[in-house]
């Protein structure tokens, strides 16, 4: 909450303003067949709807990174300034003006740029579920999870998706670059040193965060007691396990579920800067009783 700069400092923490969440979640437990062989389902789907209702003298609480507390929006929107593209006639990049009646038109002067809502890393619904199949022994069990309706603002881009601003090994869809006038495309003319395209506050940086993933699959075999009550064991399993083996998503990204902790607090997230994707795994085990 900002405060007079007589008392020495610009703002002060409070505990003011005021969020609102509506939202429904639905589990569904489903038998699907039963007798020998078994098919039973298990579905969940949670829908949340997040917005600031009030803050301090409905003052914007602006991240330096580029997340915002804005009233009537989700918590921790995405703002900055509205990427157009590259200019063909010199490989500037562009910027949308939108100012009051100049919305479209671009400049390539970043600071003539107005912020605006670039997003939200807020999901509108994050679900998932869960199939179990067994018969005569044998087991098998894999869990698809899903979010969507989020954005993820990759912020390691300005570095590493840059048109070569910096010395980061480049993305290969910088190779695109504009070279020679009249080359239409997104990617500005490289330019060693100065800045042309890769102010991390704007919407370059952003992409789509929705997600699905094969989050677990499991297969397995149960001894028969019979079998294995000769050899003196009361539990013989066979069992294969694998982890997030597949991901169906648009995020230009590594991974579409990684945060940098260093970015994340309580306004900030959705912000990913060189996070490390999580591995896939796949494991072998045995299970043995006596």
């Amino acid at each position: 909450m900002p405060v007079p700069g007589t008392s020495g400092f610009r703002t002060q923490t409070q505990n003011v303003g005021e969020i609102q969440n509506k939202g429904v979640e639905v589990v569904l437990n489903t038998n699907n067949l039963v007798g020998a062989f078994k098919w039973n389902t298990s579905l969940n789907v949670a829908l949340n709807k997040n917005k600031v209702v009030a803050l301090a003298e409905g003052q914007d609480i602006i991240n330096p990174d580029i997340n915002v507390v804005k009233v009537g929006e989700p918590i921790g929107v995405f703002y900055g300034a509205e990427y157009a593209g590259v200019d063909p006639a010199n490989g500037d990049a562009l910027w949308y003006v939108n100012a009051e009646g100049r919305e479209r038109e671009t400049t390539s002067d970043f600071n003539e740029a107005e912020f605006v809502v670039l997003g939200s890393p807020i999901p509108d619904m994050i679900a998932g579920v869960t199939n179990t199949f067994t018969f005569k022994g044998f087991s098998l069990d894999f869990t698809f999870q899903g979010v969507f309706g989020n954005e993820i603002h990759n912020s390691a881009g300005r570095y590493m998706s840059c048109n070569a601003c910096w010395f980061d090994n480049q993305t290969r869809d910088q190779m695109r670059y504009w070279d020679k006038p009249g080359d239409i495309t997104d990617i500005p003319e490289p330019r060693l040193g100065y800045s042309n395209g890769d102010q991390d506050r704007s919407s370059r940086y952003i992409t789509e965060g929705s997600y699905v993933r094969l989050r677990t699959l499991n297969f397995g075999y149960e001894f028969p007691q019979s079998v294995i009550r000769k050899a003196g064991l009361s539990r013989l399993r066979l069992y294969l396990l694998g982890q997030n083996l597949l991901t169906f998503t648009k995020y230009e990204g590594w991974d579409p579920e990684v945060s940098s902790d260093d970015f994340v607090d309580n306004i900030a997230s959705g912000i990913d800067f060189y996070a490390a994707p999580q591995p896939k795994t796949i494991t072998f085990g045995l299970n043995i009783g006596f």
